[in-house]
């Protein structure tokens, strides 16, 4: 019987050679880039500069009450359970941020102005996780 699949360590191995070799080309590419911008400053010397990023721009808050959260929650709950973590993917990317981030701190995963959007997806997947395994796909 042959093996498909291969081993961990050989999957760790092989996963850790090609982050390395991305993330060299990436360096190569960045430094062209600087390259570039560089020379480009040079012929044009009035080139408007990039605009920096505001740091501290105010979130925009979720309009929705405590109740439609949950709703949001069970449909994704609902969604996980008809397809997988695509599922998931699909119904999360389907909610405006500032509604994933509610949805998050509502569930005691994050904390306002505090959690990134991130964070906040990945503790609300941990919910739905935990939910499923203790077997409550109650939907009311």
């Amino acid at each position: 019987m042959s093996n498909e699949f291969p081993q961990p360590s050989e999957e760790i191995k092989r996963l850790t050679s090609e982050i390395e070799s991305l993330r060299a080309e990436m360096q190569v590419s960045f430094r062209k880039l600087s390259q570039m911008e560089k020379r480009l400053r040079a012929v044009f010397p009035n080139l408007p500069k990039k605009p920096k990023a505001t740091p501290g721009q105010p979130r925009q808050l979720s309009s929705k009450s405590g109740e439609q959260l949950k709703e949001d929650f069970q449909r994704i709950l609902q969604a996980v359970e008809e397809s997988g973590p695509q599922g998931f993917d699909s119904t999360i990317s389907t909610l405006p941020n500032e509604d994933v981030l509610a949805l998050a701190v509502e569930l005691g995963v994050g904390q306002p102005k505090q959690t990134s959007l991130s964070k906040a997806v990945e503790g609300i997947r941990k919910r739905i996780q935990e939910r499923r395994m203790l077997g409550h796909t109650r939907h009311d």
